[in-house]
Protein backbone atom coordinates (compact mmCIF):
# COMPACT_ATOMS: atom_id res chain seq x y z
CA UNK A 1 0.00 0.00 0.00
CA UNK A 2 1.20 3.25 -1.18
CA UNK A 3 1.30 6.15 1.37
CA UNK A 4 2.83 9.34 2.90
CA UNK A 5 3.04 9.14 6.29
CA UNK A 6 4.52 12.37 8.35
CA UNK A 7 7.80 10.87 9.82
CA UNK A 8 9.95 13.41 11.90
CA UNK A 9 12.74 14.23 10.29
CA UNK A 10 15.34 12.37 13.12
CA UNK A 11 13.47 9.48 12.63
CA UNK A 12 14.00 9.74 8.96
CA UNK A 13 17.52 10.62 8.95
CA UNK A 14 18.28 6.82 11.24
CA UNK A 15 16.63 5.00 8.61
CA UNK A 16 18.17 6.94 5.43
CA UNK A 17 21.46 6.41 7.49
CA UNK A 18 20.54 2.94 7.95
CA UNK A 19 19.86 2.20 4.38
CA UNK A 20 22.86 4.34 2.78
CA UNK A 21 25.28 1.75 4.81
CA UNK A 22 23.23 -1.54 2.98
CA UNK A 23 20.83 -2.41 6.15
CA UNK A 24 16.97 -2.94 4.90
CA UNK A 25 15.19 -0.56 7.44
CA UNK A 26 11.35 0.30 8.40
CA UNK A 27 9.78 2.50 10.62
CA UNK A 28 7.44 0.05 12.48
CA UNK A 29 4.82 -0.79 15.25
CA UNK A 30 2.69 1.55 17.31
CA UNK A 31 3.64 4.90 15.00
CA UNK A 32 2.25 3.29 11.59
CA UNK A 33 -1.03 2.69 14.11
CA UNK A 34 -1.51 5.94 15.34
CA UNK A 35 -0.85 8.37 12.11
CA UNK A 36 -3.22 5.61 10.22
CA UNK A 37 -5.80 6.59 12.69
CA UNK A 38 -5.27 10.40 12.25
CA UNK A 39 -3.41 10.09 15.62
CA UNK A 40 0.07 11.44 16.44
CA UNK A 41 2.47 9.21 17.51
CA UNK A 42 4.60 9.34 20.91
CA UNK A 43 7.70 7.92 19.24
CA UNK A 44 8.93 6.14 15.82
CA UNK A 45 10.50 3.09 16.89
CA UNK A 46 13.06 1.29 14.03
CA UNK A 47 13.36 -1.86 12.69
CA UNK A 48 16.40 -2.79 10.82
CA UNK A 49 18.65 -5.82 9.46
CA UNK A 50 21.77 -4.58 11.36
CA UNK A 51 22.69 -6.17 14.37
CA UNK A 52 22.98 -4.02 17.43
CA UNK A 53 26.81 -4.07 17.03
CA UNK A 54 26.45 -2.79 13.05
CA UNK A 55 24.06 0.24 14.36
CA UNK A 56 26.40 1.49 16.71
CA UNK A 57 29.29 0.99 14.03
CA UNK A 58 26.94 3.24 11.57
CA UNK A 59 25.94 6.01 14.41
CA UNK A 60 29.09 5.49 16.76
CA UNK A 61 29.40 5.12 20.64
CA UNK A 62 28.62 8.26 21.20
CA UNK A 63 25.36 8.33 19.85
CA UNK A 64 24.14 5.07 20.11
CA UNK A 65 24.47 2.85 23.10
CA UNK A 66 22.97 -1.02 22.80
CA UNK A 67 20.73 -2.03 25.81
CA UNK A 68 18.57 -5.07 27.20
CA UNK A 69 19.80 -8.98 27.68
CA UNK A 70 16.02 -10.49 27.06
CA UNK A 71 15.93 -8.34 23.83
CA UNK A 72 18.91 -6.22 23.02
CA UNK A 73 18.42 -3.35 20.83
CA UNK A 74 19.67 -0.21 20.12
CA UNK A 75 19.18 3.55 21.13
CA UNK A 76 20.61 6.25 18.98
CA UNK A 77 20.39 9.75 20.16
CA UNK A 78 19.25 12.27 17.51
CA UNK A 79 18.24 15.89 17.92
CA UNK A 80 18.22 15.28 22.17
CA UNK A 81 15.40 12.61 21.80
CA UNK A 82 16.09 8.42 22.34
CA UNK A 83 15.19 6.61 19.09
CA UNK A 84 14.60 2.65 19.88
CA UNK A 85 16.33 0.76 16.96
CA UNK A 86 15.93 -3.17 16.86
CA UNK A 87 17.48 -6.00 14.72
CA UNK A 88 14.27 -8.04 12.81
CA UNK A 89 13.94 -11.10 14.70
CA UNK A 90 12.30 -14.90 13.88
CA UNK A 91 10.84 -17.02 16.84
CA UNK A 92 13.78 -18.77 18.50
CA UNK A 93 13.40 -22.92 18.40
CA UNK A 94 13.36 -23.66 22.01
CA UNK A 95 11.80 -19.95 23.74
CA UNK A 96 12.13 -20.92 27.30
CA UNK A 97 15.81 -22.10 27.01
CA UNK A 98 16.82 -25.97 27.18
CA UNK A 99 17.56 -25.75 31.02
CA UNK A 100 15.22 -23.21 32.27
CA UNK A 101 12.96 -24.10 35.16
CA UNK A 102 9.62 -21.71 35.26
CA UNK A 103 7.32 -21.95 38.09
CA UNK A 104 4.38 -22.62 36.51
CA UNK A 105 1.81 -25.41 37.02
CA UNK A 106 0.47 -25.88 33.10
CA UNK A 107 3.24 -26.99 31.75
CA UNK A 108 1.71 -26.31 28.08
CA UNK A 109 2.24 -22.42 29.07
CA UNK A 110 5.52 -23.19 30.65
CA UNK A 111 7.09 -24.82 27.66
CA UNK A 112 5.77 -21.77 25.05
CA UNK A 113 7.05 -18.80 28.00
CA UNK A 114 9.27 -16.98 25.86
CA UNK A 115 12.14 -15.45 27.88
CA UNK A 116 15.21 -15.74 24.77
CA UNK A 117 14.36 -13.22 21.95
CA UNK A 118 17.79 -12.61 20.24
CA UNK A 119 17.09 -15.10 16.97
CA UNK A 120 17.84 -12.92 13.95
CA UNK A 121 15.42 -12.88 10.83
CA UNK A 122 14.07 -11.02 8.39
CA UNK A 123 11.32 -8.14 8.19
CA UNK A 124 8.38 -10.94 7.39
CA UNK A 125 9.80 -12.98 10.02
CA UNK A 126 9.89 -10.12 12.33
CA UNK A 127 6.74 -9.33 11.21
CA UNK A 128 4.82 -12.61 12.35
CA UNK A 129 6.58 -12.65 15.52
CA UNK A 130 5.12 -9.54 16.98
CA UNK A 131 2.12 -9.62 19.22
CA UNK A 132 -1.43 -8.01 17.24
CA UNK A 133 -1.76 -7.55 13.45
CA UNK A 134 -1.91 -3.34 14.14
CA UNK A 135 1.26 -3.50 15.28
CA UNK A 136 2.83 -5.21 12.49
CA UNK A 137 3.17 -2.94 9.89
CA UNK A 138 6.45 -1.89 8.64
CA UNK A 139 6.38 1.84 6.41
CA UNK A 140 9.82 2.79 3.97
CA UNK A 141 10.03 6.24 3.81
CA UNK A 142 11.28 6.64 0.78
CA UNK A 143 8.86 4.45 -1.21
CA UNK A 144 6.14 5.79 0.92
CA UNK A 145 4.82 2.00 1.49
CA UNK A 146 3.39 -0.01 4.03
CA UNK A 147 4.47 -3.75 4.09
CA UNK A 148 1.35 -5.28 5.56
CA UNK A 149 3.31 -8.80 6.45
CA UNK A 150 0.19 -10.26 8.05
CA UNK A 151 -2.38 -9.52 5.22
CA UNK A 152 -4.75 -8.51 8.37
CA UNK A 153 -3.05 -5.65 10.02
CA UNK A 154 -4.51 -2.40 7.66
CA UNK A 155 -8.05 -4.26 7.53
CA UNK A 156 -8.39 -4.63 10.74
CA UNK A 157 -7.06 -1.00 12.05
CA UNK A 158 -9.96 -0.18 9.06
CA UNK A 159 -12.54 -2.22 11.45
CA UNK A 160 -11.04 -1.43 14.91
CA UNK A 161 -10.55 -5.03 15.94
CA UNK A 162 -7.17 -6.18 18.09
CA UNK A 163 -6.31 -9.98 16.68
CA UNK A 164 -3.05 -12.04 17.62
CA UNK A 165 -1.03 -12.71 15.13
CA UNK A 166 -0.72 -16.75 14.69
CA UNK A 167 -2.06 -19.07 17.65
CA UNK A 168 -3.69 -16.67 20.13
CA UNK A 169 -3.48 -19.48 23.24
CA UNK A 170 0.08 -19.79 22.39
CA UNK A 171 1.22 -16.22 21.78
CA UNK A 172 0.04 -15.26 25.53
CA UNK A 173 1.69 -18.44 26.76
CA UNK A 174 4.85 -17.29 25.21
CA UNK A 175 3.91 -13.87 26.57
CA UNK A 176 1.35 -12.99 29.45
CA UNK A 177 1.97 -9.07 29.10
CA UNK A 178 0.91 -9.00 25.40
CA UNK A 179 -2.52 -9.88 27.65
CA UNK A 180 -2.12 -5.75 28.67
CA UNK A 181 -1.04 -4.73 25.44
CA UNK A 182 -4.20 -6.17 24.21
CA UNK A 183 -6.52 -4.78 26.40
CA UNK A 184 -4.43 -1.22 26.18
CA UNK A 185 -5.45 -0.84 22.73
CA UNK A 186 -9.20 -2.11 23.17
CA UNK A 187 -9.01 1.00 26.40
CA UNK A 188 -7.44 3.63 23.92
CA UNK A 189 -8.69 3.25 20.54
CA UNK A 190 -11.93 1.77 21.43
CA UNK A 191 -10.94 -1.72 19.56
CA UNK A 192 -12.55 -4.94 19.98
CA UNK A 193 -10.72 -8.20 20.13
CA UNK A 194 -11.69 -11.00 17.48
CA UNK A 195 -13.47 -14.17 19.15
CA UNK A 196 -10.39 -16.20 18.75
CA UNK A 197 -8.40 -13.35 20.77
CA UNK A 198 -10.84 -12.45 23.13
CA UNK A 199 -10.95 -16.51 24.04
CA UNK A 200 -7.88 -16.96 24.14
CA UNK A 201 -7.01 -14.21 26.80
CA UNK A 202 -10.02 -15.48 29.19
CA UNK A 203 -8.61 -18.58 29.42
CA UNK A 204 -4.66 -17.51 30.28
CA UNK A 205 -5.04 -14.23 32.47
CA UNK A 206 -3.66 -16.27 35.52
CA UNK A 207 -0.49 -16.41 33.56
CA UNK A 208 0.25 -13.00 34.42
CA UNK A 209 0.90 -14.40 37.98
CA UNK A 210 4.64 -16.17 36.57
CA UNK A 211 5.43 -12.68 35.16
CA UNK A 212 8.26 -11.01 37.34
CA UNK A 213 6.48 -7.89 39.49
CA UNK A 214 9.60 -6.42 37.84
CA UNK A 215 8.65 -6.73 34.44
CA UNK A 216 4.73 -5.57 35.49
CA UNK A 217 5.83 -2.76 37.48
CA UNK A 218 7.03 -1.25 34.63
CA UNK A 219 3.73 -1.72 32.75
CA UNK A 220 1.93 0.19 35.42
CA UNK A 221 4.30 2.78 35.01
CA UNK A 222 3.08 3.29 31.97
CA UNK A 223 -0.39 2.93 32.71
CA UNK A 224 -0.71 4.99 35.26
CA UNK A 225 1.36 8.05 33.29
CA UNK A 226 -0.63 7.62 30.36
CA UNK A 227 -3.50 10.07 29.96
CA UNK A 228 -6.26 6.89 29.34
CA UNK A 229 -4.83 5.66 32.76
CA UNK A 230 -8.88 5.66 33.78
CA UNK A 231 -9.79 3.74 30.86
CA UNK A 232 -7.44 1.19 31.16
CA UNK A 233 -8.50 0.60 34.47
CA UNK A 234 -12.30 0.02 34.02
CA UNK A 235 -11.60 -1.84 30.91
CA UNK A 236 -8.87 -4.74 32.69
CA UNK A 237 -12.09 -4.52 35.48
CA UNK A 238 -14.50 -5.49 32.42
CA UNK A 239 -12.35 -7.88 31.09
CA UNK A 240 -11.54 -9.70 34.80
CA UNK A 241 -7.82 -9.26 34.30
CA UNK A 242 -7.61 -6.40 37.01
CA UNK A 243 -7.78 -9.18 39.69
CA UNK A 244 -4.47 -10.57 38.11
CA UNK A 245 -2.54 -7.11 37.88
CA UNK A 246 -3.98 -4.47 40.53
CA UNK A 247 -5.71 -7.26 43.10
CA UNK A 248 -6.30 -4.22 45.56
CA UNK A 249 -8.08 -2.10 43.62
CA UNK A 250 -10.11 -4.82 42.09
CA UNK A 251 -11.43 -5.80 45.28
CA UNK A 252 -12.45 -2.43 45.89
CA UNK A 253 -13.53 -1.79 42.58
CA UNK A 254 -17.25 -0.83 43.98
CA UNK A 255 -16.22 1.15 46.53
CA UNK A 256 -16.39 5.64 46.97
CA UNK A 257 -12.51 5.21 47.16
CA UNK A 258 -11.77 3.87 43.46
CA UNK A 259 -14.88 5.54 42.00
CA UNK A 260 -13.33 8.98 43.41
CA UNK A 261 -9.58 7.61 42.31
CA UNK A 262 -10.79 7.33 39.08
CA UNK A 263 -12.30 10.98 38.80
CA UNK A 264 -9.42 12.64 40.27
CA UNK A 265 -7.06 10.86 37.71
CA UNK A 266 -9.39 11.15 34.75
CA UNK A 267 -9.35 15.14 35.57
CA UNK A 268 -5.46 15.45 35.67
CA UNK A 269 -5.20 13.09 32.36
CA UNK A 270 -7.85 15.74 31.01
CA UNK A 271 -5.93 18.47 32.08
CA UNK A 272 -2.45 16.74 30.40
CA UNK A 273 -4.23 16.28 27.30
CA UNK A 274 -5.43 20.20 27.08
CA UNK A 275 -2.41 21.00 27.79
CA UNK A 276 -3.06 22.88 31.31
CA UNK A 277 -0.26 21.02 32.83
CA UNK A 278 2.63 18.49 32.07
CA UNK A 279 2.58 14.76 32.73
CA UNK A 280 4.45 13.74 35.77
CA UNK A 281 4.00 9.44 36.81
CA UNK A 282 4.39 11.56 40.58
CA UNK A 283 1.19 13.19 40.25
CA UNK A 284 -0.92 10.59 38.38
CA UNK A 285 -0.12 8.15 41.62
CA UNK A 286 -0.75 11.28 44.35
CA UNK A 287 -3.83 12.04 42.33
CA UNK A 288 -5.04 8.29 42.48
CA UNK A 289 -4.26 7.88 45.87
CA UNK A 290 -6.05 10.69 48.16
CA UNK A 291 -9.20 9.14 48.45
CA UNK A 292 -7.09 6.08 49.88
CA UNK A 293 -5.34 7.93 52.17
CA UNK A 294 -8.55 9.99 53.17
CA UNK A 295 -10.12 6.91 54.51
CA UNK A 296 -7.44 5.30 56.44
CA UNK A 297 -6.68 9.19 58.42
CA UNK A 298 -10.21 8.98 58.60
CA UNK A 299 -11.03 11.84 56.97
CA UNK A 300 -14.68 12.95 55.37
CA UNK A 301 -14.24 12.23 51.44
CA UNK A 302 -13.59 15.48 49.84
CA UNK A 303 -11.50 16.83 52.97
CA UNK A 304 -7.76 16.40 52.90
CA UNK A 305 -6.05 15.32 56.14
CA UNK A 306 -3.34 17.58 58.17
CA UNK A 307 0.06 17.64 57.23
CA UNK A 308 2.99 16.31 59.24
CA UNK A 309 5.02 12.73 59.41
CA UNK A 310 2.56 10.51 60.14
CA UNK A 311 0.11 11.72 57.03
CA UNK A 312 3.47 11.05 55.01
CA UNK A 313 3.87 7.64 56.13
CA UNK A 314 0.58 6.58 55.71
CA UNK A 315 0.93 8.08 51.95
CA UNK A 316 4.04 5.47 51.83
CA UNK A 317 1.57 2.67 53.33
CA UNK A 318 -1.53 3.42 51.16
CA UNK A 319 1.18 3.56 47.97
CA UNK A 320 2.29 -0.17 48.70
CA UNK A 321 -0.77 -1.37 49.84
CA UNK A 322 -3.22 0.11 46.72
CA UNK A 323 -0.71 -1.16 44.05
CA UNK A 324 0.67 -4.48 45.68
CA UNK A 325 2.14 -6.81 44.34
CA UNK A 326 3.24 -3.88 41.74
CA UNK A 327 5.79 -1.29 42.82
CA UNK A 328 7.23 1.92 41.88
CA UNK A 329 10.88 3.30 42.19
CA UNK A 330 11.90 5.25 45.85
CA UNK A 331 12.52 8.25 44.41
CA UNK A 332 9.00 8.41 42.47
CA UNK A 333 7.41 7.32 45.90
CA UNK A 334 8.90 10.09 47.44
CA UNK A 335 8.06 12.63 45.14
CA UNK A 336 4.68 11.59 45.82
CA UNK A 337 4.64 11.77 49.12
CA UNK A 338 6.48 15.46 48.66
CA UNK A 339 3.65 16.57 46.28
CA UNK A 340 0.99 15.68 48.80
CA UNK A 341 2.82 17.02 51.78
CA UNK A 342 2.64 20.59 50.08
CA UNK A 343 -1.25 19.75 48.48
CA UNK A 344 -2.24 19.38 52.55
CA UNK A 345 -0.12 22.43 53.80
CA UNK A 346 -1.55 24.47 50.76
CA UNK A 347 -4.82 23.80 52.23
CA UNK A 348 -3.61 24.79 56.10
CA UNK A 349 -1.49 27.62 55.39
CA UNK A 350 -3.33 29.67 57.18
CA UNK A 351 -4.66 27.73 59.84
CA UNK A 352 -1.08 26.13 60.79
CA UNK A 353 0.43 30.13 60.21
CA UNK A 354 2.59 28.63 57.52
CA UNK A 355 3.92 31.33 55.63
CA UNK A 356 2.76 30.58 51.46
CA UNK A 357 6.53 31.42 50.55
CA UNK A 358 7.80 29.13 52.18
CA UNK A 359 6.22 26.48 50.78
CA UNK A 360 6.14 28.34 47.20
CA UNK A 361 9.52 27.48 47.69
CA UNK A 362 9.31 24.02 47.26
CA UNK A 363 10.64 22.19 44.40
CA UNK A 364 7.61 20.46 44.44
CA UNK A 365 5.05 23.67 44.98
CA UNK A 366 3.51 23.33 41.04
CA UNK A 367 2.80 19.44 41.88
CA UNK A 368 0.83 20.37 44.75
CA UNK A 369 -0.49 23.24 43.61
CA UNK A 370 -1.79 20.98 40.44
CA UNK A 371 -3.22 18.71 42.69
CA UNK A 372 -5.18 21.24 44.96
CA UNK A 373 -6.85 22.64 41.49
CA UNK A 374 -7.66 19.35 40.36
CA UNK A 375 -9.60 19.10 43.79
CA UNK A 376 -11.14 22.13 43.64
CA UNK A 377 -12.55 21.82 40.33
CA UNK A 378 -14.05 18.46 41.04
CA UNK A 379 -15.73 20.07 43.71
CA UNK A 380 -16.91 23.25 41.86
CA UNK A 381 -14.98 25.53 44.34
CA UNK A 382 -13.51 28.55 42.92
CA UNK A 383 -10.29 28.43 41.74
CA UNK A 384 -9.61 32.34 41.56
CA UNK A 385 -7.68 31.65 44.66
CA UNK A 386 -4.80 29.96 42.97
CA UNK A 387 -4.14 33.34 41.06
CA UNK A 388 -5.09 35.54 43.56
CA UNK A 389 -2.96 34.04 46.68
CA UNK A 390 -0.88 30.91 45.53
CA UNK A 391 -0.09 33.32 41.79
CA UNK A 392 -0.19 31.39 38.47
CA UNK A 393 2.50 29.07 37.04
CA UNK A 394 4.50 29.24 33.84
CA UNK A 395 2.28 26.15 32.98
CA UNK A 396 -0.03 27.57 29.49
CA UNK A 397 -3.50 27.25 29.81
CA UNK A 398 -5.35 26.11 26.89
CA UNK A 399 -8.16 23.48 25.86
CA UNK A 400 -8.58 21.38 22.99
CA UNK A 401 -11.64 19.54 24.40
CA UNK A 402 -12.27 16.59 26.81
CA UNK A 403 -12.75 13.19 25.19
Amino acid sequence: MKITLDISSEAYFIVQKLKSAGYETYIVGGAIRDMLLGKTPKDFDISTAATPEQIRQVFGRKYCRIIGKRFRLAHVIKGGEIYEVSTFRRMPKHPSGPAHKIDVDDQEAASNLLLYDNVYGTAKEDANRRDFTVNALFYDPFKNKILDFTNQGLQDIENKVVRVIGEPKKRFQEDPVRMLRGLKLVALYDFSMDDATENALFNNMHLLECVPVSRLSLELEKIIQATYSDRHLQIFHEYGLLKYFLPYIEENWFTPQVKDALSLIYERNCRVDEYQYRNSISLAIACFIIPFVEKELKRTPGTVWFPGDHANNVVKKIIDRVFYPLCFMERVKLAVVRNLDIMVKMEFADQLNIKHNSIMANNGYNHGRELQIIRYTLQGKDLSIFDDIWYKTSSSRFSRGRR
